[in-house]
């Protein structure tokens, strides 16, 4: 998997990541967000759900709209079904969607503590490259 650093940013929580691969760069990319939000992970797969993101009409083909699209999907399988992914197998990354098999944990606040709710991906100062080394995005979380 690849790396991540937190960077500072008025109210807010910024996040550079690196990896090798599109899939690597998504997968980091949520791992990054959950460590913001969990202080403990669930241990184990609880259930395997198909999650799908794509930009809206008009962004495809846009990789940093297709990354806050991939994000807020996550961030809503939490909000909503308590559920924090914590493997991917990823069918299909490219920039018109993401496809991926995702492995969730179930959350359970008797047993799990978190950091911060984490309300949104925000648009400001989002980027998506490749370059020589891999993939890098940086994106901020509206905490």
């Amino acid at each position: 998997m690849g790396t991540f650093t937190v960077f500072d940013h008025t109210a807010d929580v910024g996040l550079d990541v690196r990896a090798e691969s599109l899939e690597d760069l998504m997968a980091t990319a949520g791992r990054a967000m959950f460590d913001q939000v969990l202080e403990d992970w669930p241990a184990e797969v609880d259930s395997r759900r198909q999650v799908r993101a794509r930009p809206p009409t008009g962004l495809e083909g846009d990789l940093a709209e297709l990354l806050v699209d991939w994000l807020q999907e996550l961030l809503y399988r939490f909000e909503t079904e308590r559920l924090v992914p914590l493997e991917y197998d990823f069918q299909c990354v490219g920039p018109r969607d993401v496809r991926a098999e995702v492995g969730f944990g179930r959350f359970d606040p008797a047993v799990h503590r978190t950091r911060l709710e984490v309300k949104a991906v925000t648009y400001h100062g989002l980027q998506v490259r490749q370059d020589a080394g891999g993939w890098s995005a940086r994106f901020i979380l509206d905490v």
